[in-house]
């Protein structure tokens, strides 16, 4: 399967507007996927023609859409036919939680690619860990790069730069350490 992000809609169902033909990749159905009704639900999303029947059950992908046009269509994603097979005008088309789906979500968790909006991961959790987090990742504030005037409170982190520049400027205040053996 393919990393993507499908729309589902609970309850859709329509039937097909028109006779599909069996090297078909495009269809019309009676009423455009909605997800309350009224909110046309975009593609990626997957359909079932004809969902109650044993031997004309075809799970299908629609890639495009526009209202009750679906003009890119991969047939048989479950491979149940070969060659593909026709399905009248008026046959039952209905949104349905299938394979395919978590599939498609186990392949979009495990690319590496997913975005997360808004979201509090605790990194102390059993298995959690957060990986490649760069200065540039850090929010505004965050980082200490003057250490003379820090916050009093544990919220900010010191760089680098600015502990080594706190550091050199502590040991050049005091008397070098061989100075102290020459005077004994």
């Amino acid at each position: 399967m393919v990393a993507q992000q499908l729309n589902y809609s609970n309850f859709f169902e329509t039937t097909l507007d028109g006779n599909v033909g069996a090297s078909d990749t495009n269809l019309t159905l009676s009423a455009a996927p909605t997800s309350d009704g009224l909110s046309a639900i975009s593609a990626p999303f997957y359909l079932v023609i004809d969902p109650d029947s044993a031997t004309n059950k075809e799970v299908i992908l629609v890639t495009a859409s526009s209202g009750v046009t679906m003009s890119t269509v991969t047939r048989d994603v479950e491979n149940r036919h070969s060659p593909d097979i026709p399905h009248s005008d008026g046959t039952t088309v209905r949104m349905a939680v299938v394979g395919e789906m978590f599939e498609d979500l186990h392949d979009q968790l495990t690319s590496g690619t997913i975005t997360f909006t808004n979201k509090t991961f605790d990194a102390n959790a059993s298995g959690n860990s957060l990986t490649n987090v760069e200065v540039a990742d850090l929010a505004a504030g965050v980082l200490d790069t003057d250490l003379s005037s820090v916050s009093a409170s544990d919220d900010t982190l010191a760089s680098a730069k600015a502990t080594k520049d706190y550091v050199d400027t502590q040991v050049a205040t005091k008397a070098s350490l061989g100075l102290v053996i020459a005077l004994g």
